[in-house]
């Protein structure tokens, strides 16, 4: 199975509502080679053995890593918080970039059968009466983990490891700004925060003050990164061992490093690697030209084993535009099929950030994507999908819309039944995707206490008022159905306004 559990590339973030965080309710996977059945009974198989370790053993720890150079930092598995990567330690070795001491003594912990802390969402998870498999077997159970549990239980647990998945991001150059992004991700999104200032959302939202306290501002002078450095030195020997590897952003594709990275994989093929890239798929045509023309040449000549492009789109349309600054709909979808169709074995999944603008045109988007499938899944599965939720900033978040529109989402949900993928057929909705779908709504239709709905419905008056102002668009004329939403927002923004006068 390939590119399992894949999240959206993030960091961890206090829970604060200046701070973009997408926080999905459960594993995000991307069943292609075998089905969800086969998936389970890897975890099932694996956990026998982890066990046999210790009650708290995880692979992960050694043979997965993220890896942020913007800013230095570094995590093993989404669960567990980022932490900084010591500059004195990779002046030694550029290992340190994944095998730092913090992570060595994580792996201690587990060798004892000790519980490390930020690995709590698998501690509850083993915890709880259901008796559910944690993704601390889901993740261990993976082809590119499974295959090394040798090699980590027979080594010392503070040997430098070299993992198996990678997931980088070299930069934050960028040209969106997607409403639920953060400056210190997209360098479009600092530009406006250094010309205009944080939004005035009840916290001052995308501060950049606060991302500099906590150390989560890029490097950005231009050829002095170490990380970026560090990286390019390990590399050649990462690369040999890798058996995932993926490109995030910022955007990957007006990257230089990105371009560097299909290079060597012409000079270098390895048919036994996975290949990944996160992009919002409208760079200017010279950098489309190059990708393009790389990828196609390392499919052709069958240097990688796979190649899976993540394209970034959350609804359809003007309403996308609206929700991802920077986005033009139709070179988005027209280079979707140029990819589509000069690169025959590549693969495509979209990720659908779920947040209460992608609402009003989610079925449009769904219907997008089925007509994909017909036109090129001729001979196999080639387009895939996965709609993770997001959680921060609140004001995004679906529990915010009324009941008046939870029958959009079932539209949606009634329509992916209604095209369900059929036995021998290569076009049509999965089951697991439809059950992904209606989690969401489960998840959507739960209430928010009072007081927290109402914070985030002032937040959305206030942050998309002064949205409308800096990037001279009109939410009202973008979103017709959320005429009674978007008012019901001003009437809380203003109660708000006027019991703050009465309170001075």
């Amino acid at each position: 199975m390939t590119f399992h559990n894949l999240y959206q590339s993030g960091l961890n973030f206090p829970k604060a509502p200046q701070i973009l965080h997408l926080l999905f309710a459960d594993v995000i996977s991307f069943p292609m080679a075998h089905d969800t059945i086969d998936y389970f009974k890897h975890a099932q198989d694996i956990k026998k053995k982890l066990d046999e370790v210790s009650p708290t053993m995880c692979l992960a720890k050694w043979l997965q890593v993220s890896m942020h150079l913007t800013n230095g930092l570094t995590q093993s598995c989404y669960h567990p918080p980022t932490h900084k990567i010591s500059l004195d330690d990779l002046k030694k070795s550029p290992k340190a970039l994944h095998n730092t001491q913090e992570k060595k003594q994580q792996r201690k912990m587990m060798r004892e059968g000790k519980r490390p802390p930020g690995c709590e969402y698998c501690w509850k998870i083993e915890d709880s009466p259901e008796n559910h498999l944690s993704d601390r077997y889901v993740r261990s159970g993976e082809p590119w983990a499974r295959a090394h549990f040798d090699e980590v239980v027979n080594n010392p647990y503070d040997y430098n490891v070299n993992p198996r998945y990678v997931e980088v991001n070299f930069n934050h150059a960028c040209n969106f700004k997607c409403a639920y992004c953060s400056p210190h991700i997209s360098s479009s999104w600092a530009q406006e925060i250094e010309n205009h200032g944080p939004y005035p959302t009840l916290i001052p939202h995308n501060d950049i003050s606060y991302f500099q306290q906590q150390e989560l501002m890029p490097i950005i002078k231009k050829g002095d990164n170490p990380y970026v450095e560090a990286f390019w030195k390990w590399w050649p020997d990462l690369y040999k061992d890798i058996k995932v590897f993926r490109m995030t952003g910022g955007e990957p594709l007006i990257d230089k490093n990105t371009f560097k990275v299909l290079d060597w994989v012409i000079e270098h093929p390895r048919p036994d690697l996975e290949l990944a890239i996160t992009s919002n798929m409208c760079p200017p045509n010279k950098l489309m030209n190059q990708f393009i023309n790389s990828i196609q040449h390392i499919m052709s000549e069958k240097k990688l084993k796979r190649f899976m492009l993540f394209p970034s789109v959350d609804t359809w349309g003007r309403q996308a535009e609206y929700l991802r600054t920077g986005l033009d709909f139709n070179m988005f979808w027209n280079n979707i099929h140029r990819y589509l169709t000069e690169v025959p074995d590549g693969l495509l999944t979209f990720i659908i950030t779920m947040n209460n603008l992608s609402v009003p045109k989610l079925k449009k988007l769904m219907q997008g994507i089925l007509e994909l499938q017909h036109k090129y899944n001729k001979t196999h599965h080639r387009i895939f999908l996965d709609c993770p939720f997001l959680r921060y900033p609140g004001w995004l978040s679906l529990q915010t819309l009324p009941n008046e529109y939870y029958h959009y989402m079932n539209d949606v949900i009634q329509y992916m039944k209604d095209n369900k993928v059929q036995k021998g057929s290569y076009y049509g909705f999965r089951d697991f995707w439809i059950g992904k779908m209606e989690r969401t709504r489960t998840w959507m239709i739960q209430e928010q206490p009072e007081e927290e709905l109402n914070k985030n419905l002032t937040n959305f008056y206030l942050y998309f008022s002064e949205f409308d102002k800096r990037r001279k668009t009109n939410f009202l004329k973008t979103f017709p159905e959320m005429e009674n939403f978007w008012n019901m927002c001003r009437k809380q923004s203003e109660l708000f306004e006027n019991q703050t006068e009465r309170s001075k």
